[in-house]
Formats: C-alpha cells, sequence, structure tokens
C-alpha cells in the first residue's frame, strides 16, 4: 500500500466538491480493514499455527478460527488478545491495529497502559489479567 501523508488527505477533503470523486482519487492511500488478510499475513510473519496464536490469547478454537476465516470480527480486546498470541512487538500491534480499523495503543489510557506494559514485558494473557485485576480494570478473561 502507498503511503500519503494524513495531513494531504484532510486537506483533499476538505477541499473536495464532491465525496465520491475525491474517495476514487484516494482509494489507494485508505486502509483496508480487511481482518482476515493482516491476521494471516502477521502468522506468516511470525511463523506461528492459529491453534498456537489461539491458546496463548486464551480464545476458543471455534471462535478464533472464525476471526482469521473473517467470519466474525473480533473486538479490539479479542484483537489485542490475538496479537498478545502472536508475541507481536508493540509496534506490529500498533500497525495491526491501525491496518485493522482499531486505535491504536494509547499510554495516556490507563487500560491501555497497562496493555502497552504487558507486551513490552512479554507478559501472558493470565500475568496481564492480574495486573489488569490488581489495577480495577477489565481482564481479558
Amino acid at each position: 500500500m502507498l503511503e500519503k501523508d494524513t495531513d494531504q488527505l484532510i486537506h483533499s477533503l476538505k477541499k473536495a466538491a464532491n465525496f465520491k470523486v475525491v474517495l476514487n482519487e484516494q482509494q489507494e492511500y485508505l486502509i483496508a480493514e480487511d481482518i482476515k488478510t493482516h491476521l494471516n499475513e502477521c502468522l506468516i510473519l511470525k511463523n506461528k499455527s492459529k491453534a498456537a496464536v489461539l491458546r496463548r490469547a486464551e480464545i476458543t478454537e471455534a471462535t478464533g478460527y472464525q476471526y482469521f476465516d473473517g467470519k466474525r470480527k473480533p473486538s479490539r480486546e479479542k484483537m489485542i488478545a490475538l496479537a498478545i498470541g502472536m508475541e507481536l512487538t508493540l509496534d506490529e500491534t500498533d500497525l495491526l491495529m491501525k491496518k485493522t480499523g482499531y486505535a491504536k495503543l494509547y499510554p495516556k489510557h490507563q487500560w491501555d497502559a497497562a496493555i502497552i506494559y504487558g507486551i513490552t514485558h512479554h507478559l501472558s494473557i493470565q500475568q496481564l489479567d492480574e495486573l489488569l485485576f490488581e489495577e480495577n480494570l477489565s481482564t481479558f478473561l
């Protein structure tokens, strides 16, 4: 995918007389939220099996395979669990979130800050849940 500065895209949208015309002109720069493709790209990148990722993410196989097959869309929380299951770095996790239409992890949000800590310190979902629970934040499980 080609990159174009976000400010340039906003400028084009602001000055456009017709949304459909500007949308067609900018189509190659837009993010396609194809979760199935992006999840499977990460599997290949990390050389992981779906089953291993789902075990590490603590997501049932029935539900997880629906995510990987594009039959079901994971919530932001489940997408983060999948990233943890694939052992993605923080940068890889943020890129996955961006490509799939979710907000990247934001360190000024307490829940996100805990997740950032967990990813960078290679915590498991259970270890992260303990941390989240201790801080009175919503847990994965």
